[in-house]
């Protein structure tokens, strides 16, 4: 190498010893340069320096092409060597360098990629990061990998250079590096500000550049201007602009990353021209351009950006940074004193960012994560950056790359991932690219995807939305927002006709487009086609093909699997993440609601064509919030695309397996979700996905529950085994009746496996049947349990026999299902004929179980007598046979008799028997057909009265001559049967059943169709004609009866005063006990002496029980009432008394509670003794005490008595709702309930609650 000179005339030389200095005494050196110290060419002359002797070469590193190869002639020219040897560059697709190079340039991924071969980096001496203030992705990436390197090359020299912004963080992150400022060699620079008029948008930025261009030189006189563009566009633009106006006095040069090296060289080359140079950001700090005395600044730059919203990465223009516009003042100050146009307002200065945001902070971090596994660069969560990136975009990244296809669950790369790694693009757009060559349609994708990473180039201006609406539906595709782009796109003048500046400003002008936005698309779209003929996947145009739509749809779909959506109602989608989300208005899919009040656009062939339903599923190219969620550029899609390339992201569930007797299988959903949403749901064979589940199944519903067609001799044998037991194990109420099915499963489960359906089956048996023909025979021993309990047919029988007819009989175990228990089947003639007890006790087997029931219904103090209930009931069930009365009367006698416990009929609490233990009746038609059923006979006979009456016949009509007799008045017709047969009937017989009647000619003997009316009619008349055989000894009674001492007025105590009959006594007690007192009775109500008289012969004329209808029995029903009448008139006589004394105690007293008097009135009526049984009279005295008490009490507690009486009120009057016969039961029930309440200490006579009314009420 030749002696080095450095230009004294650069700062950056009078520092030269302290520089070389500090390189060969520390590893790594930052030193912060202003613009033109000279730091960019000088400082690899000095590392030479510093490191002679040293084997390696220099590396220099630029972010810049155009940088790259400037300044690596210029070092040459300086050192004076030959360029390409000693000094060389090296760039993607060009290699300038050669064995002897010393110092080498080189774009800073070049640096990268020789990290995959060479990870030492052993080729080098010494490294120099050049303008590493950019904070590109390569520069920080370098930065961080070489924080690891240093520690294993200890020989390895580290330069940092930068401007002087913020130097102290890349010191800080090698471990406080040195840090050396260099001042810049800058004179004073004029800022002016000069905003352009806002006219047409294409234009006004390019003439404002030109007029402070023409400006400029005529007021500097000498010097050359730089004009900093945006675009490569704009700099041609404005080039053309320029040569235009100035003419061939003036020198016009463009300048930008993708020139060809020659024209870049000549910006270095001044000429005797002034020069006007327009150029992109890449002359802000990267090169230092000769002359330059004045700056027009546009503050605008393309800026590389990731969109987290759309996934894409876009290059808008921006506006810089306060620190960048420095920067490019700052090129007017090399020489003498500058000037700086910059073309905005004043005051956005403060209001721009002070620094350009570091790359790694607006990038794709799925771009990143890729960029680091293809240069073996180490994981980015590990990886010192010299800002690291937030954990939450980092998921992102790796989420997005798993769901492209690029890593695996490992994050490890896969070949997709490799072959995307290798497209310098974004991944989303490289997905969508790399599937564009599998479905042939990489020319009509490439336009896509740049039309995708720029702004919608579609305008519609307030004055002229209608207009702009109609051009824009030109390319209108009802079904897809992206096709309308690519048919815009083909629509437009050829891109690649580099003449077409013009044509193309008409064709926006006449189509309501904005030209820059139309621009900066076909800038993108060159840019990728320049990447993929560099990566050797340049496409060929060719025709459309059959199916162009559908593979376009399918390419984006691979790189927006994230943003499919399904359509829930109008305009409405819903997106991943249970998002609903709108069709933005915008969009061809979106559907408008016209309003007939408003004027429509004139039709055209294209408005006429009907819009297409909007479609089930979409794929849209950006999801936006603004005033809610917006699906914007989206098209229709196929969601078996989704199932297929969105295999690697969708789970795969099973759910609903369920038996289809149509296709005898067992089948299950199988649902294909992506991000939550159902794409895919279709019916497959359960077996594949769980085969002994299917197998259970399987057994289940085609074998045990014999939903299948299934023609093999074990399926009906072993069914007919199962209804055997199941009738057995119901009469007898097991609960192993319901364990049948389960056992009979068991039993199949054994003996097959992976069997899911009737094919399976068939298979199975045929490879089996020679061996085993008849290995699923299930035998009883399978299905029955040893602990079953043996059984007594006669107690459960199959039919049984009522009213001299036999009836069938089944038996269901099935609780709280209707037909649980026991069901006769009574054809309709012989309804009237069954009495209700018949049917309640028909079956044995049952009777035990109905007896506990009433024996725990029995009052506390006698049910205590009976204990134990249940070896009580087994004992009277085994004695006791019922006889032909009331069954409840006979079981009282029956009980009295063998335990010693006074019964009566009276004492059995009217409660609702479990629904297994009462009987179910079903009545038959003629044709057994079921006319109704239910578990009250009653209610049933009185539902098939109109059709029972229709049963009459003229064998019944001879037997009503036959038997019945009318006016008569004593018992002189012998004695009568139970019953009589009048005929048969549909194989039954029809019985009628004789009984006596009180009609207005006297006694009549008439003949019933069923024993309750027998029971209902006959008791009155045998009192009727009772009083007339007792008339002598009625008479002679009532005389006997004066020698009784009569009570004195106040009904309270007697006085010495004449005997008086029995008859004014009872007038006076009558007058003192009821409320109000006896006087002017309404005419049904009878004097109290009557009632007292009527009374006593009702409660003493009872033909209990009521058959046989003999004369024998009443002749003894007489004598028995001859004997009994004198002490019942004395029992009653001190009765009455007693309640005349509480009520008098009552009324003396001055406590009184709010309804007292209406209490005492509903105790006693006028007609206490004709509607009060003589049994329940006994306990009016209670009750009465039982008012009294609750006086005293209300008195000192009226709110608890207030409490009280609305527990009672909430039962009172329910009554009303029951039929005649029950409501006296309630009426009783209730007087309980209300001791139970007020005067608790006075005990019932039965148990009483709540719960026990509201039962009452339901039966």
């Amino acid at each position: 190498m030749p002696v080095i000179h450095y230009p004294p005339d650069l700062p950056i030389t009078a520092r030269r010893d302290e520089i070389v200095a500090t390189i060969a005494k520390h590893q790594v050196v930052v030193l912060a340069g202003e613009t033109g110290s000279g730091k960019t060419t000088q400082l690899p002359k000095m590392c030479h320096e510093a490191l002679a002797g040293a084997r390696g070469r220099i590396g220099c590193t630029q972010p810049r092409r155009v940088a790259a190869m400037s300044v690596s002639r210029r070092v040459a020219e300086e050192m004076g060597v030959i360029w390409g040897r000693e000094v060389g560059c090296k760039m993607r697709f060009q290699d300038d360098t050669g064995r002897d190079t010393r110092i080498k340039f080189m774009t800073d991924g070049i640096l990268l990629a020789e990290i995959q071969s060479d990870p030492l980096l052993r080729s080098y001496s010494a490294l120099i990061l050049d303008e590493a203030h950019e904070r590109s992705l390569n520069i920080d990436f370098l930065l961080g990998y070489l924080h690891d390197l240093l520690p294993r090359r200890p020989d390895l020299k580290l330069l940092i250079t930068s401007a002087t912004i913020d130097t102290s963080a890349f010191s800080a992150h090698f471990g406080n590096a040195p840090i050396i400022e260099v001042s810049g060699r800058l004179y004073p620079v004029e800022i002016r500000y000069a905003p352009p008029e806002k006219e047409a948008e294409d234009l006004g930025l390019l003439e404002a550049a030109a007029n402070a261009v023409e400006d400029l030189l005529l007021e500097t006189h000498d010097g050359d201007v730089l004009v900093f563009m945006p675009t490569e566009r704009d700099i041609r633009e404005t080039c053309d602009l320029l040569e235009g106006r100035l003419g061939g006095g003036t020198e016009v040069l463009g300048l930008f990353g993708r020139m060809p090296a020659g024209e870049q060289q000549r910006v270095f080359e001044p000429g005797p021209r002034r020069r006007v140079i327009v150029a992109t950001n890449v002359a802000e700090t990267s090169i230092t351009l000769p002359r330059i005395r004045a700056v027009v600044d546009t503050g605008l730059a393309r800026m590389s950006r990731y969109n987290t919203r759309n996934r894409t990465k876009r290059l808008p223009i921006e506006d810089i940074s306060q620190s960048s516009a420095n920067q490019r003042a700052g090129r007017a100050g090399r020489l003498r004193d500058g000037v700086c146009v910059r073309l905005w307002a004043e005051g956005e200065f403060a209001k721009r960012p002070p620094f350009t945001t570091p790359e790694i902070q607006r990038s794709n971090l799925a771009e990143v994560i890729l960029r680091m596994k293809a240069f073996q660069l180490g994981e980015i969560e590990t990886f010192p950056f010299l800002n690291p990136p937030a954990p939450a975009a980092i998921r992102a990244g790796y989420q997005l790359l798993h769901e492209l296809g690029c890593l695996d669950d490992l994050h490890d790369m896969t070949p997709l991932g490799r072959d995307l790694a290798r497209l310098p693009v974004d991944p989303t757009l490289g997905r969508m690219l790399l599937q564009a060559r599998r479905e042939d349609c990489l020319p009509e994708m490439l336009i896509i995807a740049a039309g995708l990473s720029v702004p919608d180039p579609r305008e519609r201006p307030d004055d002229a939305k209608e207009k702009a609406a109609q051009a824009h539906r030109a390319w209108h595709c009802p079904e897809s927002d992206f096709l309308s782009l690519l048919r815009l796109w083909e629509a437009a003048p050829d891109p690649t006709n580099q003449t077409t500046g013009n044509a193309l400003r008409r064709f926006c002008k006449a189509n309501y487009l904005s030209i820059v936005r139309m621009r900066e698309w076909r800038d993108v779209w060159r840019q990728l086609r320049e990447a993929l003929r560099e990566s050797g996947d340049l496409p060929q145009n060719h025709q459309d093909q059959t199916n162009r739509e559908n593979a376009i749809h399918r390419c984006i779909l691979t790189g927006q699997l994230g943003h499919i959506a399904r359509r829930e109602e109008r305009n409405t989608y819903l997106a991943g993440g249970n998002r609903l989300i709108q069709l933005h208005p915008g969009s061809n899919l979106y559907e408008r609601r016209v309003s007939s009040g408003k004027k429509k656009i004139a039709a055209t062939p294209s408005t006429q064509e009907k819009k297409p339903r909007q479609p089930a599923w979409i794929v849209a190219g950006e999801i936006v919030h603004t005033s809610q969620l917006f699906a914007r550029t989206v098209a229709r899609i196929d969601p078996l695309w989704i199932a297929e390339l969105g295999a690697h992201l969708c789970q795969v569930t099973h759910s609903e397996p369920r038996w289809d007797s149509r296709t005898g299988r067992v089948l299950c959903w199988e649902r294909t979700l992506l991000h939550g949403l159902e794409v895919n749901r279709e019916a497959i064979d359960f077996g594949k996905v769980d085969p002994q589940k299917a197998t259970r199944l399987f057994i289940q519903h085609a074998l045990v529950e014999g939903d299948a067609t299934i023609t093999h001799a074990f399926h009906a044998k072993n069914r007919q085994l199962v209804e055997r037991l199941r009738a057995i194990l119901s009469r007898i109420r097991s609960r192993r009746v319901l364990a049948l099915e389960d056992r009979l499963q068991a039993f199949y489960e054994r003996k097959l496996e992976a069997v899911s359906s009737v094919h399976d089956l068939n298979r199975i048996l045929k490879a089996r049947s020679a061996e085993e023909p008849e290995f699923l025979f299930a035998s009883e021993e399978d299905l029955a349990d040893p602990e079953d309990e043996a059984w007594d047919a006669a107690l459960f029988p199959d039919e049984v026999n009522l009213g001299n007819s036999v009836l069938p009989v089944s038996y269901a175990y099935a609780p709280g299902a209707e037909e649980d228990g026991v069901t006769v089947q009574v054809p309709l003639p012989m309804v009237e004929h069954l009495s209700p007890a018949q049917v309640q006790w028909m079956v044995p087997g049952l009777r035990e179980s109905q007896i506990e029931e009433l024996l725990r219904s029995l009052p506390k103090s006698l049910r205590k007598k009976l204990q134990p209930i249940d070896s009580k009931a087994r004992e009277i069930a085994r004695e006791f046979l019922p006889g032909r009365g009331p069954f409840l009367t006979a079981l009282a006698a029956h009980v009295t008799q063998r335990y010693g416990v006074a019964l009566g009929s009276s004492d059995w609490t009217e409660t609702r028997l479990p629904a297994h233990l009462q009987p179910r009746v079903e009545v038959l038609g003629s044709k057994n057909q079921l006319l109704a059923c239910g578990r009250d006979l009653e209610v049933l006979r009185e539902a098939m009265k109109p059709k029972t009456k229709a049963v009459n016949t003229d064998a019944w009509d001879r037997a009503v001559r036959h038997w019945e007799r009318h006016g008569l008045s004593s018992w002189s017709f012998g004695n009568l049967p139970e019953t009589v047969d009048i005929e048969e009937i549909a194989g039954q017989k029809v019985q009628g059943f004789p009984g006596l009647a009180v009609t207005r000619e006297g006694i009549s003997v008439r003949l019933f169709r069923s024993r309750e009316e027998v029971e209902n009619s006959t008791p009155a008349a045998v009192r009727q004609l009772a009083e007339a055989r007792l008339g002598r000894d009625i008479a002679w009674l009532k005389k006997e009866l004066r020698s009784l001492a009569p009570l004195g007025e106040d009904g309270i105590k007697p006085k010495a005063a004449p005997a008086a009959d029995f008859r004014s006594a009872l007038t006076r007690i009558g007058r003192q006990i009821t409320s109000p007192p006896v006087t002017n009775l309404p005419p049904d109500n009878k004097p109290f002496p009557d009632q007292a008289v009527e009374h006593l012969l009702r409660h003493s004329l009872a033909l209990e029980p009521l058959h046989p209808l003999r004369s024998d029995r009443f002749e003894a029903l007489c004598d028995d009432v001859r004997r009994k009448l004198p002490a019942l008139a004395h029992r009653l006589q001190d009765l009455l008394k007693q309640i005349g004394t509480a009520r008098h105690e009552i009324l003396s007293k001055p406590n009184r509670y709010p309804g007292l008097e209406s209490d005492l009135r509903r105790l006693l009526p006028p007609d206490l003794l004709s509607r009060t049984p003589h049994g329940q009279l006994a306990q009016v005295p209670r009750f009465l005490k039982a008012i009294k008490i609750r006086a005293e009490r209300a008195a000192l507690h009226p709110g608890k008595d207030a409490e009280k009486a609305r527990l009672v009120a909430a039962v009172t009057g329910w009554e009303d709702r029951l039929p005649a016969r029950r409501q006296e039961t309630y009426r009783w029930m209730l007087e309980e309930y209300r001791v139970s309440v007020f005067a608790p200490e006075l005990g019932t006579v039965q148990p009483v609650s709540v719960k026990r009314l509201e039962a009452l009420l339901e039966t």
